[in-house]
């Protein structure tokens, strides 16, 4: 795999990485900026030893926000999944049946018992429906 190729593959995720790492940066310094500002309204020295913990509580505190909102995301969609794609999921298994009974028809035997079943079942639906 030559280099371009792995750019074009992974260009999107290292265009992420990037933005991550920039946005992480820019809390780093407004934060360094703002408790810097603390320390000299208090009349106080400004101390990475004290910047430090509050720093990567604020980080977490965000990251766990994140991952909140993305469980929850998850969640909705997965939900939503079963919602949506339910007629999707109708459509495809008549498509499934139509070609078993096209493959039925040109002679051509169903591939297993389920689907032979399946179309006894469906000729018989259709049959009780024109009467």
């Amino acid at each position: 795999m030559d280099q371009h190729s792995h750019f074009k593959r992974w260009g999107a995720a290292y265009l992420l990485l990037g933005l991550f790492l920039a946005s992480w940066a820019g809390q780093f310094v407004t934060m360094l900026i703002e408790i810097g500002n603390e320390a000299s309204q208090h009349g106080q020295s400004f101390s990475m030893d004290e910047f430090w913990p509050q720093f990567f509580s604020a980080t977490f505190e965000n990251w766990q926000s994140e991952w909140l909102q993305l469980l929850v995301q998850a969640i909705v969609l997965l939900g939503m999944k079963h919602v949506l794609f339910k007629a999707d999921a109708l459509d495809m298994e008549q498509v499934q049946l139509d070609l078993a009974e096209i493959k039925e028809h040109l002679g051509i035997p169903p591939r297993d018992e389920a689907t032979k079943s399946e179309l006894d079942e469906s000729r018989d639906i259709r049959a009780s429906s024109r009467e």
